[in-house]
């Protein structure tokens, strides 16, 4: 063989010299979903970043541990940086990590869930605070976009549900990192110009990627939802988004067009409604003067019934005090040849010795009277 032989520690040692001048690995700054993990009893996280076709081990030393790094769970997307150090005695390399964090969809629902925690802890999403909707409301804002499907969903539902509401649309950015602050700012401005006059907002936005809904998750837009009198829907994208906006708002809709179902009632399912009500009081009407006519039926046979009975008591008081008195009749006893003798006054003479000689008395017989005198 012409060629030399470099022993195994030569080879390693060159390698590991190779990884130490290489510019591009020190630092470097790698890419990776994290496929295995390992929390030290040392302090030092182990770990393992992959992508579809390799994976690279790494350590973040305990002095190098950050919040993110402490949060980590396997499959979370994540931008690793440090340098690759080889380790001559067992041929192998990793990464040496000095600081992570979580990559795109990763980091925003990292932040996403930050500011959830902080702001629940405030109380913002605490139900008591949430201001109830008005039942039919007579001025509808709608903040958005006002070239979006969203703003044309809304204003087609509300007007084919009702033409008793008025509805303005108040066009600001829903995309773009001035978007939180123009929404912010549009609902301060109608909160201050407004009030009294619109007592409902819808505030929202259609559907799009995550990076497009998190100007709904930001702090400051958060802050002016709660802050808002006026109730607000809150409709973010598509049923399966949820944003901060949706926990702060007085009420989350699925989609822009629910949130328009959710403000309005249906003229027609109204009219449905006032309908069975109507025909609910008619039956309750019916029943009640049904009820009523039989209460006054029985009474009035209660009342016959006891007419009739004190008729008949009175005719038969009246019969026994008929016969009672026929029974006492003076003139039963003259028609038996009796007469009943009286003084010219009518006092009755009784005894033999009230008759006077000379004096004056009527004989009453049972065909008529005489008058005599004493003797």
């Amino acid at each position: 063989m012409a060629i030399a032989p470099f022993t195994v520690s030569q080879v390693n040692d060159f390698i590991s010299r190779m990884f130490k001048t290489e510019p591009l690995l020190r630092p470097v700054v790698v890419k990776g979903e994290v496929s295995y993990l390992n929390f030290h009893s040392n302090g030092n996280i182990y770990l393992s970043i992959s992508d579809s076709r390799s994976k690279l081990d790494g350590v973040i030393f305990h002095n190098r541990v950050n919040d993110t790094a402490r949060s980590l769970s396997p499959g979370d997307e994540v931008i690793c940086a440090g340098n690759i150090e080889a380790f001559p005695a067992q041929s192998k390399y990793s990464l040496w990590i000095n600081d992570i964090e979580l990559s795109g969809e990763g980091e925003l629902a990292a932040q996403f869930e930050k500011l959830k925690k902080k702001l629940n802890e405030e109380g913002l999403f605490d139900k008591s605070k949430k201001k109830p909707l008005p039942k039919f409301p007579k001025h509808i804002g709608v903040v958005t976009s006002a070239t979006g499907a969203a703003v044309k969903d809304i204003l087609k539902i509300l007007t084919d549900r009702t033409t008793l509401t008025d509805i303005t649309v108040f066009p600001v950015l829903v995309q773009g990192p001035s978007a939180p602050n123009d929404i912010s700012n549009m609902l301060r401005k109608i909160d201050k110009e407004f009030k009294g006059d619109i007592d409902l907002l819808i505030v929202g936005r259609g559907g799009g990627s995550t990076e497009d809904l998190s100007v709904f998750n930001d702090e400051g837009l958060a802050r002016a939802i709660f802050e808002c009198s006026i109730p607000i829907i809150s409709a973010v994208g598509h049923e399966i988004d949820t944003t901060i906006s949706d926990f702060v708002a007085d009420v989350r809709a699925e989609t822009p067009t629910a949130a328009a179902q959710i403000a309005v009632q249906s003229i027609d399912d109204l009219k449905e409604s006032i309908h069975a009500r109507m025909r609910e009081l008619n039956r309750e009407l019916s029943n009640r003067l049904m009820h009523k006519d039989f209460q006054a039926r029985s009474f009035m046979d209660q009342i016959k019934t006891g007419i009739s009975s004190f008729i008949n008591n009175a005719e038969r008081d009246i019969e026994n005090q008929f016969l009672i008195l026929k029974e006492n009749d003076p003139r039963r006893f003259l028609e038996k040849g009796f007469a009943l003798v009286t003084e010219e006054s009518g006092l009755p003479i009784t005894t033999s010795k009230s008759v006077k000689k000379d004096g004056a008395y009527i004989l009453t017989f049972a065909d008529g009277s005489a008058k005599v005198r004493g003797e």
